[in-house]
């Protein structure tokens, strides 16, 4: 907190403090107290005491990278996308929070951090690939690497995306429902879990609901009146309803006059699906593609499709807990090389983050806390930013309390450090 960052070889004062750190986080493994399983747990079960009385809960899910584009001898490092779209190093991590219907309320419940380069790692391709006999005409690399995947098949117990998405989910559900399996649970998840069998997980294992956004490319079901190749994105709905918004604010651009088209009655795999369309004062589209959702919610009329949206828009939150890791508590600056290390480290930062999460709903109002947020250049305002950068000067002062007393530095002494400073010294 003091130092914003998880750099720990930079923030510790000497190699005595770092060692112990080390050890700490998991580099000997023999001497090792903590883990991300042990974090995770922790952090699962602060997170269900607190949404033991919400009767209905929207719990978010997202995959982030952690990217390290100038990283190369890191252990299992993975490969990723950078902001521009280019493939580079870097690690995967899966993240659940917990939402309010309002939305207000951001409860953070888990992160998984994993490597696509991991040895345990499989990709669906790959089990694509060995769940068909090999082609004759297959080279030898070809018949190596197909091969080398059944042998990991076979042998080891294998993880991959959808492995991950699908058991954080489950384990997430089974732990907010155990106590109270009235609980009504909406998972929320954007383009990157399109997927029939996710569907169907959610809808028939867990039986929760879901709304997740289908991506651009997904065909309609094809019927007498549809090809084989129409695109849920220009096929014409049976319903449709239009709403005027005088002012609208999408990120940081506001648009004047916009209307929404929002549209509903076809379905998929049995699922009801929903379209919607931004348009400016022009007549022009916001955003070059309409949005999808597909939903095991029943969409009767124009208001049940609009609250589908709406909750699907609450996903942004999650997007915000990513914002508040990478940017103020340094989540892609881990500089370890161990993996086990480099994964209690993100870890217990996703675990920190919560810590200000909650102190900022649960305390907003508390003296302390706005002391705190007073000390970090607050001027009135109470966020996770500025409490974190009171947290930050407060240690300083202990540091220096503990130094003076060291030093039996006296009242006088420090009138004079002080001269010397205000003299430019």
């Amino acid at each position: 907190m003091e130092h914003k960052s998880i750099r720990i070889w930079s923030i510790f004062k000497d190699r005595s403090d770092y060692v112990k750190a080390s050890r700490l986080l998991g580099l000997e493994a023999a001497k090792n107290v903590l883990s991300d399983e042990q974090i995770s747990a922790a952090l699962l079960e602060n997170g269900i005491t607190k949404l033991t009385a919400k009767d209905e809960l929207l719990v978010i899910h997202d995959g982030s990278d952690i990217r390290k584009e100038y990283a190369s001898k890191l252990d299992n490092l993975g490969k990723v996308r950078s902001l521009d779209g280019r493939i580079i190093n870097g690690y995967n991590s899966f993240n659940t929070i917990a939402v309010d219907l309002d939305g207000k309320d951001v409860t953070l419940l888990g992160t998984e951090i994993y490597s696509n380069r991991a040895e345990e790692f499989i990709s669906q391709k790959d089990i694509k690939l060995v769940s068909k006999p090999l082609s004759k005409q297959a080279t030898p690399e070809e018949k190596e690497h197909y091969d080398a995947i059944l042998s990991k098949i076979e042998n080891t117990e294998y993880i991959n995306t959808s492995i991950v998405t699908k058991q954080q989910i489950k384990k997430i559900s089974d732990e907010l429902k155990q106590n109270t399996p009235q609980k009504k649970l909406i998972h929320v998840l954007d383009r990157g879990a399109d997927d029939n069998e996710l569907f169907k997980f959610i809808d028939n294992i867990l039986n929760d609901k879901f709304v997740i956004r289908l991506k651009a490319s997904r065909l309609a079901e094809q019927n007498d009146k549809t090809s084989a190749t129409e695109k849920l994105v220009t096929k014409e709905f049976p319903n449709k309803h239009e709403k005027h918004y005088i002012k609208i604010q999408i990120k940081s651009k506001v648009y004047q006059d916009a209307n929404s088209i929002i549209e509903w009655g076809e379905t998929l795999k049995g699922y009801s699906v929903v379209r919607i369309q931004l348009i400016n004062r022009d007549g022009g589209r916001i955003f070059k593609q309409p949005m999808l959702l597909i939903s095991n919610k029943s969409i009767a009329n124009a208001e049940d499709a609009m609250k589908l949206y709406h909750i699907y828009l609450k996903r942004a939150k999650i997007e915000g807990v990513f914002k508040f890791l990478k940017d103020v508590l340094g989540w892609e600056e881990s500089q370890i090389r161990d993996f086990k290390a480099i994964k209690t480290i993100l870890t217990f930062c996703y675990f920190v983050a919560g810590y200000f999460y909650e102190i900022e709903s649960a305390l907003i109002e508390n003296d302390v806390i706005k002391f705190i947020a007073y000390l970090g250049n607050g001027k009135g305002k109470v966020t996770r930013y500025y409490i974190l950068q009171g947290f930050a000067k407060m240690i300083t002062k202990v540091e220096v309390d503990d130094a003076i007393v060291q030093f039996s530095i006296t009242p006088d002494q420090i009138k004079q450090i002080m001269q010397l400073m205000m003299r430019g010294y």
